[in-house]
């Protein structure tokens, strides 16, 4: 895989890129339906959010409106849930269910759970294939809080677990989102929705600028402010936020995190000690360190990065999608080194 330092790449914003995918799905429809010849064999078109449970690779697989997983071992790539090219938010079983340009998973137990970034609302996927609206209501979008279908999103991004709650950037709303796993409950717990701008403290002051990434971890919240190009922390008790690293001036610069700076920050993962950022515009994924709080790169990309990223248990290699390639590349989080996980051969 050829990496360069200069090669660059315009990103939308969190908005304007779920209204991108949605055009790009339409126009991939319609020249299928025209006759133009499909590339044969199973393929990847704009991989978006990734999962894994140890035994296989989860790909929002975003253009194409399907899920699939990739076996790791065999290199081989499978539909979970979805049919290619046909859009909707049927829930159902297998081919029976229907998507809006997915994006941001997360996985809990046997569950995966799934940002339909263009239906704003929330999905959750047993790896057998079994489709579920849990959050939000199709082609609804909102910024209400309440159970199951009474919440609404707007272009929801990304998404992750502590295994009690799941975390959503509502991408759309500039707000971080919590359902409470038990009850499928929707609360706004960091950002004023429909307010855009950079602010600290708690639930009623906090202001973020259509956020992309989300993590979590015992202690706190991660995300990726991708506006402001910073990357932001909210406290997983008081609910307060805070900066945990960028100037908020886009740039490429290492360092204490206080000075560090990033460049449209995507998708966000972490083992509790490392936060790995897709840092989009600067072709690179960045690690955090949590405990001495500096930054720094860990493999430079050239490709388009940010809209997905999955850690193994173990913490030692980190998936993420590139959308130039349409592939889904693994990194050593010690080396940095990079190799392709899928299409095999590339």
């Amino acid at each position: 895989m050829r990496v360069s330092a200069n090669f660059k790449v315009i990103l939308a914003s969190a908005a304007a890129l779920a209204i991108v995918v949605a055009g790009s799905s339409v126009r991939a429809q319609d020249g299928l339906a025209s006759g133009v010849q499909a590339q044969s064999g199973p393929r990847l078109d704009f991989p978006a959010g990734l999962a894994t449970d140890g035994r296989a690779v989860y790909v929002a697989n975003s253009r194409n409106n399907t899920i699939e997983a990739i076996d790791p071992a065999s290199k081989s790539l499978r539909i979970v849930a979805g049919t290619l090219f046909q859009q909707g938010s049927n829930d159902g079983v297998g081919p029976a269910a229907r998507f809006n340009s997915p994006d941001g998973m997360t996985m809990n137990g046997q569950n995966l759970y799934l940002c339909d970034t263009n239906n704003s609302d929330i999905r959750q996927i047993t790896v057998s294939g079994t489709v579920t609206t849990v959050a939000g209501t199709a082609n609804i979008s909102g910024t209400e809080d309440g159970t199951g279908s009474a919440a609404h999103f707007n272009l929801p991004t990304q998404i992750a677990t502590d295994g009690t709650s799941l975390y959503v950037a509502d991408s759309g709303n500039n707000s971080i989102r919590r359902i409470t796993l038990a009850d499928f409950k929707v609360k706004t717990i960091a950002g004023q929705s429909g307010t855009s701008g950079k602010a600290e403290g708690g639930v009623d002051k906090s202001l973020f600028a259509g956020p992309r990434g989300v993590a979590v971890d015992k202690k706190a919240i991660y995300v990726a402010d991708t506006g402001n190009d910073v990357i932001r922390m909210i406290d997983i008790s008081s609910l307060q936020t805070s900066t945990l690293a960028g100037t908020g001036e886009e740039g490429d610069k290492d360092g204490p995190a206080a000075e560090a700076q990033f460049n449209n920050p995507g998708a966000i993962c972490t083992d509790g000690a490392f936060l790995y950022v897709l840092d989009a515009d600067n072709h690179s994924v960045r690690k955090i360190d949590l405990a001495a709080k500096t930054v720094t790169k860990l493999t430079l990309v050239n490709g388009h990065i940010g809209s997905g990223c999955a850690l193994t248990t173990d913490g030692k290699q980190l998936y993420f999608s590139d959308t130039t390639e349409n592939a889904v590349e693994v990194v050593d989080t010690s080396s940095g080194n990079v190799s392709t996980l899928f299409p095999p051969g590339q």
